[in-house]
């Protein structure tokens, strides 16, 4: 499973597995899974899905790497 952790500035949102996590890239919205090719991404305002969970987020950035994803929201 992914390993995701979700700040908002420095606050932690969320830390745990998900299968599946909905990202508000600023060109639409990203869909990162299990063993997802590394990257790093903008995000706008939206809201990030991970998997049954809803958190509202007014952009930040995103960065995947050996199958963790952090987001840092604002």
């Amino acid at each position: 499973m992914l390993q995701v952790d979700l700040f908002a500035g420095t606050q932690p949102l969320y830390t745990g597995h998900a299968e599946q996590v909905v990202l508000p890239g600023e060109e639409g919205e990203l869909s990162v899974f299990d063993c997802h090719a590394p990257m790093v991404c903008a995000l706008g305002a939206g809201t990030v899905c991970i998997d049954d969970r809803q958190f509202l987020i007014e952009g930040g950035m995103a960065s995947v790497w050996r199958n963790t994803l952090i987001v840092v929201g604002s």
